[in-house]
């Protein structure tokens, strides 16, 4: 045989055999999706099975996300492998524990009453409690007061307003007493970028500072800014400014003037009201403090420009703190170390708010308990504020969203309060953030359940009847 036509022959052969042994070797992957798809339906059963007793399937439900996520790769192995593995956590699940935490022996009380009966206006010692939450350091540094679980402090300032030119500003500014946050300004549409970081610590002159002569805090912020807020409790007048480090810097300063009651979440000392649920472990996030609201007047210049832009409308400072409830029993008289202290995650399911009218403001905040736990009850409670020169409680109010329920498009707000009602409608008009609000999936009760959070700025039209009267809102 000629050699050629044999080397031909072989390497035919050859050819061949491949082809053979890569067509047995897909048909065997063709084989294996199939028996995945079986695997994971018997798996889908047992786990909806073991879900419906209260089953805690958080590991479970991790490894079948990884099982998926190779399986769509095509890396049917390691999805196989997987795929044993959210079995086996599957077999070994325990029951989750849905009874009620044992109550704290010590620290803050909560109460199931709305606090909004409460008429005090607040003292300097309400806004920067010194000896109920905070030590002040030598160096006039506010530390927590050690031995227990505190979340947050709240010093956020909210203005809405127009310029005389007919320039819309959105402004969130906040003094952060842990962590950081970059203040949020927008101007006709825009929001501004570049802007400074602001970093806790917070720092406290019961004299004033950076020639506020009234009790200041004071927080600092990159590239040399500086962030204040100052409180006239006499006048009843908050001070708030971003400070620039030279000319050329960002520079705001806010005079507000507060008007009405106060809406109280509860005195610093307590009792708190139930803000909402932990979303990472068996717990209740409480609150404390106030929020107050009325107008201002202030003036915005932009970087790199000469001209101050002055603006006025309406504001919310935000001044609360909160706590994790029952974690208060864990504490004894010590900072919390990281192995004490599990992952929290969000607080579900509020909705805080507050409306501006020329005559009127609404501020109110309502939750509700999505655990299977029994909870205390979460807070429900309003104000309607210098209506005509004059406050009410309003507790006695039903809000509802409309649209997707993890970003609603539009609200209903119906109520009485003791001289009147509300009927409004609100559609949303931008969101915070602006892209919308991102999602995050698993619950220390629902492994698979969704939550999120944002802001939303609302238009509002209907009517309130007030002592007979009716004033139209649009």
């Amino acid at each position: 045989m000629n050699k050629k036509l044999l080397t031909t022959i072989l390497c035919g052969i050859i050819l061949i055999s491949v082809l053979g042994a890569f067509l047995l070797k897909r048909e065997a992957h063709e084989v294996i999706p199939k028996e995945l798809k079986q695997e994971y339906l018997k798996f889908k059963e047992e786990y909806l099975e073991k879900k419906n007793q209260g089953y805690d399937l958080r590991e479970a439900t991790w490894w079948i996300k990884e099982a998926r996520k190779e399986y769509i790769e095509g890396n049917y192995e390691r999805a196989k492998e997987y795929l044993k593995k959210a079995f086996l956590a599957l077999e070994k699940a325990e029951k989750i524990d849905f009874s009620l935490p044992e109550t704290p022996e010590r620290g803050w009380k909560i109460t199931e009453k709305p606090n909004t009966f409460i008429d005090k206006i607040p003292t300097v010692k309400d806004w920067v409690p010194i000896g109920i939450t905070y030590n002040l350091e030598e160096d006039n540094l506010l530390r927590y007061i050690p031995g227990y679980p505190w979340q947050q402090s709240c010093f956020i300032f909210v203005a809405i307003g127009k310029s005389k030119e007919g320039d819309t500003l959105f402004y969130q500014g906040r003094l952060p007493f842990e962590g950081g946050f970059a203040p949020r300004i927008n101007i006709n549409g825009k929001y501004l970028r570049n802007v400074p970081v602001f970093k806790g610590g917070m720092y406290y002159y019961e004299d004033g500072i950076e020639g506020y002569p009234h009790p200041t805090v004071l927080v600092h912020g990159t590239r040399g800014y500086k962030e204040i807020l100052s409180y006239d409790e006499e006048n009843q007048i908050w001070y708030h400014a971003i400070l620039p480090p030279d000319e050329n810097g960002l520079k705001i300063k806010v005079k507000a003037k507060a008007l009405g009651t106060p809406f109280w979440m509860g005195p610093q000392e307590g009792p708190y009201i139930v803000h909402g649920a932990y979303s990472g472990t068996k717990d209740i996030d409480v609150w404390g403090g106030f929020w107050v609201v009325g107008r201002f007047e202030g003036e915005v210049k932009l970087p790199q420009q000469k001209e101050e832009k002055e603006f006025s409308g309406y504001f919310l400072f935000d001044r609360a703190t909160h706590i994790a409830y029952y974690a208060q029993q864990e504490y004894q008289g010590e900072y919390c170390r990281e192995v004490a202290c599990p992952a929290r995650g969000g607080v579900v399911e509020f909705s805080c708010l507050a409306i501006f009218h020329e005559n009127f403001t609404i501020t109110l905040c309502d939750s509700n308990n999505p655990t299977p736990v029994d909870f205390p009850k979460f807070q429900h409670q309003g104000r309607i504020n210098y209506i005509f020169d004059e406050s009410y409680p309003f507790n006695d109010f039903t809000l509802r969203s409309f649209g997707e329920k993890l970003q609603p498009s539009s609200f209903e707000l119906k109520g009485n309060f003791e001289e009147g009602s509300v009927n409004l409608k609100g559609k949303v008009i931008e969101y915070w953030p602006p892209r919308g609000w991102g999602r995050v999936e698993g619950t220390w009760w629902d492994p698979e359940g969704k939550r999120t959070w944002g802001r939303a700025f609302i238009s509002w039209e209907g009517e309130i009847e007030f002592k007979g009267k009716l004033i139209k809102v649009k």
